[in-house]
């Protein structure tokens, strides 16, 4: 059994014997581990193991020798049951063929001629109703010589059998042949299976003139039978179990029939032609001289088997065989139950032991302990006054490193304040740079705005000359507006967030990057839809957008392609605009992604920017209400998207998406 040797190791995990352990890693701890565990000798678990599999062992098979001993004791005292029952209730039927076959009028109705029998016949059907009904049997018959039933106590019924030829069947043969016959059979007109008791009727010369025949059902004797946990029933002289508590039993071979037996069944009809096929079980051994276990199908649970324990003895009548079958599942359950209680009583008794052997071991640990503190003291108070010398020694001597590590604070603060005042001198610098890099565009802008204005005012244009002159004050306020970039970093101002155009937006960084664009050759793809409105605040979008298109075309001026694409979206189902700017740069690098929009990060040369554009740009687009993010496209290049909360559809009279622009 596996359970066995699991248990005794299991109960085993917390014990051993006191000993002094030898020093980690000897001779005398290897020795040990291959003799002992947990303190506990091998050879004492081996004797624990093998007593207990074999008090296992014996427990249970005296629980199962117990139980099928009181099993088969039960199994006897059912047979006698059955037996008597058996006898009981058909030895009441058996007599009554003989006493019917002695009146006259059933004598004389087979004496008679043809038309004498016909003015018989009611008389005769109708005392042979009354008696079926007095009996309770199944129907009563009265038989002519050659097998034809002549009257019957179902003559009126639509399943009479007057009129049926029943020479074939056994119980008549043998009524004629020896005065009286059995058999149990299926009828042929009813298909209700039966046990059939026949007697002959003798004339006044001891001549065989016919037979009375009385069917018998056994369905009540069945039920009668039928109890939880065991099956009954009988076995006939062909082995075909007749009765059964079990139906799907019924009228199966207890054994293999031969080839003339099944034609001989054929031949009588005994089973209305059904083949009968042997009943699938298996012999697994004798348990005495009346009883044998057997493996039987499961009828309750298909592919499933049930062992009984078999008992049998003839029946009162006939050749005929009582078999009880006891489910020893009950005997089963009795060898578990025995097997726990060994268990749990080696499982208490291990315990017990090893609390003993820990106890032990506990003691001698703490007599161990008690002599290692009592050699710690001695070696303590020698160790004391060793250490209070040395202690002395290193007072004073950190005293001295903690006049020296003042002295260096001192100059470490003096430093850190130069440093400091350094390092804003360097910041002052570069916001100087980064500034006049910011302001310059627009005052380019500016420039090639007067001029165009001044020739449109020599070509007598004034309307475009004025336009230029808006576009350069618009400018100015932009320029402004940047020279309050560092406040805005700052603080975060409160935003007035309205409905702005994204496509005016985006003319407008057009507009300011117009030359840069044309002359560095860059192809400036714009597709947004007309009317298509965020909620933001004008000039700090159109801000937004310049920063981002500046940053653009410094990412393409060293490409050999250089695409720049702005789109944006229809409003989604959650009524956010996403837009995008891509362009066909070297992407941006993956260490610097990650902290793109903290300030002071900058991937441009040293004085080429402060590193706040894409911070300040970050905390503006925060202010809308909107989310930006930034990402290298597979293609190559950097993206950087904005979603806007959506201010609701402003058509234009156009109603079409803006076509690319190459500039």
């Amino acid at each position: 059994m596996t359970h066995d040797g699991t248990h005794a190791r299991d109960g085993g995990a917390g014990a051993g014997h006191p000993r002094i352990a030898p020093p980690v890693g000897g001779p005398s701890t290897r020795a040990n581990v291959h003799m002992r565990y947990k303190g506990i000798p091998w050879w004492g678990w081996a004797a624990a193991a093998v007593l207990y599999v074999g008090t296992a062992a014996a427990a249970v098979e005296f629980a199962w020798i117990r139980a099928i001993d009181a099993l088969a004791g039960l199994g006897a005292h059912r047979l006698e049951l059955y037996a008597a029952s058996l006898k009981s209730e058909l030895g009441r039927f058996e007599m009554v063929p003989a006493l019917v076959a002695r009146q006259d009028s059933v004598r004389a109705l087979l004496e008679a001629s043809p038309d004498e029998a016909r003015g018989m016949l009611p008389a005769v059907n109708a005392y042979l109703e009354a008696v079926n009904r007095d009996v309770g049997s199944g129907a009563v018959d009265v038989i002519d010589a050659h097998g034809s039933v002549i009257a019957a106590s179902n003559w009126n019924q639509p399943g009479s059998f007057v009129g049926t030829n029943v020479s074939y069947r056994p119980y008549f043969k043998d009524a004629l042949a020896r005065g009286r016959g059995r058999f149990f059979g299926i009828g042929t007109n009813t298909g209700i299976p039966g046990l059939y008791f026949a007697n002959a009727v003798h004339g006044a010369k001891g001549t065989a003139l016919g037979a009375v025949a009385v069917k018998v059902s056994v369905d009540a004797l069945e039920s009668a039978w039928r109890t939880p946990g065991e099956a009954a029933i009988v076995v006939d002289g062909n082995g075909v179990i007749v009765i059964s508590t079990e139906p799907e039993w019924k009228f199966a071979a207890m054994r293999a029939m031969t080839a003339q037996q099944q034609r001989d069944i054929q031949a009588s009809r005994q089973y209305a032609g059904r083949i009968v096929e042997a009943l699938r079980y298996r012999r697994a051994g004798d348990w005495n001289e009346a009883a044998w276990i057997g493996i039987f199908p499961d009828l309750r649970r298909a592919g499933r088997t049930t062992r009984f324990l078999v008992m049998s003895q003839p029946a009162p009548q006939g050749h005929d065989t009582i078999m009880v079958l006891l489910d020893t599942a009950g005997a089963r359950r009795q060898q578990r139950i025995a097997f726990a209680f060994v268990t749990g009583v080696f499982l208490i008794a291990a315990l017990y032991a090893l609390y003993a052997v820990q106890r032990r071991r506990a003691i001698a640990e703490k007599l161990k302990a008690q002599e290692a503190l009592r050699r710690a003291n001695d070696r303590l108070e020698t160790t004391v006054a060793q250490r209070t010398a040395a202690l002395t020694h290193a007072n004073a001597q950190m005293q001295r490193e903690i006049a020296e590590r003042e002295r260096t604070e001192q100059r470490l603060r003096a430093t850190q304040q130069e440093v400091v005042h350094a390092g804003k001198l360097a910041v002052i610098g570069q916001m100087a740079a980064g500034l006049t890099h910011e302001l310059n565009q627009p005052l380019v802008a500016i420039r090639t705005l007067c001029d165009n204005a001044r020739t449109y005012f020599e070509r007598n244009q004034p309307a475009q000359a004025m336009a230029n002159l808006e576009r350069v004050g618009r400018l100015v306020d932009s320029m402004a507006a940047l020279t309050s970039e560092l406040k805005a970093f700052a603080r975060k101002p409160a935003v007035e967030r309205v409905a702005v155009s994204l496509g005016e937006a985006v003319a407008h960084a057009r507009l300011i990057y117009d030359a840069r664009i044309r002359d560095e050759a860059v192809r400036l793809d714009v597709r947004i839809a007309p009317g298509t409105t965020v909620y933001a605040e004008s000039s700090q979008l159109q801000q937004v957008i310049v920063n981002l298109l500046g940053n653009a075309l410094d990412a393409v001026r060293d490409a050999n392609t250089r695409v720049i694409a702005m789109a944006a979206s229809e409003p989604d189902t959650q009524g956010r605009v996403r837009f995008t700017i891509d362009d066909s740069g070297p992407g941006i690098a993956p260490e610097v992604l990650v902290h793109l929009f903290e300030p002071f990060v900058t991937t441009k040369p040293r004085g080429q920017g402060l590193g706040l554009g894409l911070a300040i740009t970050s905390r503006i687009v925060e202010g809308f209400g909107a989310k930006i993010a930034a990402a290298n496209r597979e293609e190559g290049g950097a993206r950087f998207t904005i979603e806007f909360a959506a201010a609701g559809p402003q058509r234009t009279e156009h109603g079409r998406w803006d076509s690319g622009t190459d500039c």
